[in-house]
């Protein structure tokens, strides 16, 4: 081998080893945030697994503490609930204050993952260095509960007709 061969040979090894340690310094980069990924996830969970809600009917009649999936936990009824309200208005305060707490318990849920979702915006997903890898980021948003759409509430006719007619039993329909 001449003495220009070895020198190219030289040259192309040294690219090589180059290219190798900057896709190393990529894969490493990707790990670490990939474990500050997984860490931050795992304290949102813990976050929003102990985490709970209040909110209040709007004629401060009914109170609702909830869980981080909604369910409601604890319902407070004013003392003189039933001196100011109908059954019926008391239902509806019941509803509206248990749908402001499932709605709190959402954005509470988003809140704590966010800070998961925004940290590996700017690095190469999975399927970006793995052809056919499964997203990391898409499992991560699947995971955040998208905000549920309120349900407007039933006039007093509307709900008549809805028990008149037995709707209820059919879901509706």
């Amino acid at each position: 081998m001449s003495e220009r061969g070895v020198g190219m040979a030289d040259s192309e090894r040294e690219a090589r080893l180059a290219q190798n340690a900057a896709l190393r310094a990529e894969v490493d980069d990707l790990l670490a945030t990939f474990e500050r990924q997984r860490r931050d996830f795992a304290e949102a969970q813990a976050r929003v697994a102990a985490a709970t809600v209040t909110a209040w009917s709007a004629d401060r009649l009914i109170r609702v503490t909830a869980n981080s999936a909604g369910v409601p936990t604890e319902v407070h009824v004013e003392a003189d609930a039933f001196k100011r309200s109908t059954p019926e208005t008391l239902g509806r305060s019941i509803t509206e204050a248990t749908r402001a707490a499932a709605a709190l318990a959402g954005e509470e849920a988003r809140r704590a993952f966010s800070s998961v979702e925004s940290v590996g915006v700017d690095i190469p997903d999975l399927p970006d260095l793995v052809p056919g890898a499964p997203s990391i980021k898409n499992l991560v948003r699947s995971l955040i509960p998208e905000p549920a759409e309120p349900e407007t509430p039933m006039d007093d006719e509307a709900e008549d007709e809805f028990f008149r007619n037995r709707s209820y039993l059919d879901g509706g329909r």
